[in-house]
């Protein structure tokens, strides 16, 4: 076992010269970024991760993850001067005065403990109930796990361990814009002990322009399931309203709506997707299942979970052969599968008996039928085979999608996610449907 970090000169003295060494625990999209981001003002950074392909890719300076190698900054010199390393488990190779835990806490849409778990046991053992050291978690929780399963874990049988300073830091990423990130996104911090309190600031202060402080660790960790719950909440109700007016033109009214100073304009869409937004009902189901509350939210959660159904019904009525799909990925250009509302629908098209054919430039043909149960879709050159094309994302590489629909000798009815290309083939005398947007044009 590697010997206890010296903090003779105290934490917070570490952090302030930027001698605190750090651990990140999960080389993803959260934990890569995050190392890169401590690297980048001066720290000492390892990354601890299963994988050892990544492990590879990040000693070798390269982002393993595919699609975010812009996302990520990760310089050559970072690795070369020694501030940036990974490394497997059982391969630490030098002791840590911060751990910061970025593993993922949920498997198949359901919030899984067992992962953040294991990573504080593996600390708990490196610093055996010793010491003074900060644990930052910044995987998603809920409340109840920090009181029922964090702190007994980590703190074992002692009774107390004084130099533990526990922080709640979860992450807010847009990871479409790279220049939403950490230092410009408002961060959001507290602490187990007050006395921790300076030190969360101090140490996310260092790499983000604005630190909130919240009373508690608690209150901090319940913020990133609220703020995306909302947003869930909202886009349900979008889209309950297509059912509920199909006689208007639901996207019309919601533009309208959205002209007042505080209301959003939304747009009705093909489902929910993304790692965050479909989460946040689970975790906030799971922390008050005991109380019964929110009805408003598993009212939510069951609507949404029969929308790719009845949308796929309603799509198949509109058919009359096979149906395309172009888009895998939930968000433009970027390759993201996870919480995919096109692959959600075409396994519903697929039950109802509908031949579907997918496209997504950022997944290869296997990959995508891997993702969706489907044959893949040859674009453009496959447009012609399909009776449908729903145009589930908005890549730029479909961008010339009017032109080459209106050179056909047979168009398929274009289903439009989010209306962008109304006007061009609408006006071209397309077969055109914009969800939300009335009935086929």
């Amino acid at each position: 076992m590697p010997d206890r970090p010296n903090t003779q000169h105290g934490l917070a003295d570490l952090i302030a010269r930027r001698d605190a060494p750090i651990m990140v625990w999960g080389g993803g999209f959260i934990g890569l970024s995050a190392a890169v981001a401590f690297a980048d003002v001066g720290f000492r950074c390892h990354v601890v991760d299963i994988d050892a392909d990544r492990v590879v890719s990040i000693n070798n300076a390269r982002v393993p993850v595919p699609g975010f190698e812009d996302r990520i900054p990760l310089r050559r010199e970072l690795v070369d001067d020694g501030r940036l390393s990974a490394g497997l488990p059982d391969e630490v190779p030098w002791p840590a005065a911060v751990h910061v835990v970025c593993v993922n806490t949920d498997r198949s849409g359901k919030p899984v403990v067992e992962p953040l778990l294991d990573v504080l046991r593996r600390i708990r053992a490196l610093h055996g109930a010793g010491g003074e050291v900060i644990v930052s978690i910044e995987s998603t929780v809920n409340v109840r796990w920090l009181r029922e399963e964090v702190l007994p874990t980590l703190l074992g049988d002692a009774p107390d361990w004084p130099g533990l300073h526990l922080i709640a830091a979860p992450r807010r990423d847009w990871m479409l814009s790279a220049d939403m990130n950490l230092k410009t996104l408002p961060r959001v911090v507290g602490s187990w002990r007050d006395e921790s309190r300076p030190l969360a600031e101090a140490l996310y202060s260092s790499v983000s322009e604005h630190v909130h402080v919240a009373r508690d660790w608690a209150h901090a960790a319940l913020t990133k399931p609220v703020e995306n719950l909302y947003r869930y909440l909202d886009l349900v109700l979008t889209n309950q309203l297509t059912e509920a007016y199909p006689d208007l033109d639901v996207v019309e009214v919601l533009k309208l709506a959205g002209t007042k100073w505080n209301m959003p304009t939304y747009h009705p869409s093909i489902g929910i997707g993304g790692y965050c937004i479909p989460l946040s009902p689970e975790f906030i189901v799971e922390d008050v299942a005991q109380s019964q509350a929110m009805p408003i939210v598993h009212s939510a959660r069951e609507w949404s979970a029969a929308y790719p159904r009845q949308l796929a019904a309603k799509l198949r009525d509109l058919a009359d052969g096979p149906i395309g799909i172009l888009g895998v990925s939930y968000a433009p250009d970027a390759r993201i599968s996870e919480g995919s509302p096109a692959a959600a629908l075409a396994r519903c098209l697929r039950e109802l008996g509908v031949e579907v054919r997918v496209h997504d430039p950022y997944f290869t043909p296997d990959e995508a039928t891997h993702l969706t149960g489907s044959a893949p879709l040859a674009y453009p050159t496959g447009l012609a085979e399909v009776r449908m094309l729903v145009v589930a994302t908005a890549h730029a590489e479909y961008r010339d999608l009017p032109d080459i629909i209106t050179k056909l000798s047979s168009p398929p009815l274009i289903v439009d996610n989010l209306g962008l290309f109304r006007e061009e083939l609408v006006s071209r005398g397309i077969q055109y449907f914009e969800l939300g947007a009335l009935s086929v044009k």
